[in-house]
């Protein structure tokens, strides 16, 4: 399930130098945790290179602009969404399409509460994850790959519409878990649960059956 997601999902695996990729995650890291404290509209590459102790001149050689770093910080917290919630998957073993979408949305939960940045990342509709046409979100590039992981693993019936239902059931947890993280750094729990009801009573009432 996990080789399945990642590898659908098209979490790239760039063939980098070990000492470049160190590099970029280290200006990543600076870069998220300049957005925990100031925002998206504020950062700028000044701000990541004096964060990360680097020059201004080694942020540029990876990140031609400050969207350029913002779109790298979005892909890499899709990309560990995607490991996340793969790993949950099979930590849990799910049997039903309700307690699969669970462990989705208890691998955003935990990155909104252990990513710094991801909660103002993840509000910005504004910045495209790259190779997404037309900034399509993350949860379209998911919810395709995830029907099929459903269906095969879960004996999830699909009519063709399992995709568009998953998109829809990603989004709205996405809009819920954020707005709960808004109310408390630390995610509003009541927020929290309320999100995992929407869900399950959007899931039930389309029709959706393992």
């Amino acid at each position: 399930m996990s080789a399945a997601l990642t590898t659908t999902g098209q979490v790239r695996n760039e063939p980098v130098q070990a000492r470049s990729s160190e590099r970029i995650g280290a200006l990543l890291d600076a870069a998220s945790a300049v957005v925990a404290e100031v925002g998206i509209e504020r950062l700028t590459t000044a701000m990541v290179a004096e964060r990360a102790g680097a020059s201004i001149g080694t942020v540029y050689r990876y990140f031609p602009d400050r969207i350029a770093v913002l779109g790298a910080m979005s892909l890499r917290g899709f990309e560990r969404f995607l490991r996340l919630s793969a790993e949950k998957l099979e930590a849990t073993a799910p049997t039903g399409i309700e307690a699969a979408f669970g462990c989705l949305i208890d691998a955003t939960v935990e990155l909104h509460r252990t990513e710094p940045g991801f909660t103002s990342i993840r509000l910005s509709d504004q910045i495209a994850l790259p190779e997404v046409d037309g900034g399509t979100a993350a949860a379209a590039r998911v919810s395709g790959p995830l029907a099929a992981i459903f269906v095969d693993e879960l004996g999830v019936t699909d009519d063709g519409s399992l995709a568009d239902t998953l998109d829809v059931a990603l989004t709205i947890a996405d809009a819920l878990i954020v707005r709960a993280f808004i109310a408390d750094p630390k995610g509003d729990a009541a927020a929290i649960a309320a999100c995992r009801q929407v869900v399950s009573g959007y899931l039930a009432g389309a029709s959706v059956s393992a």
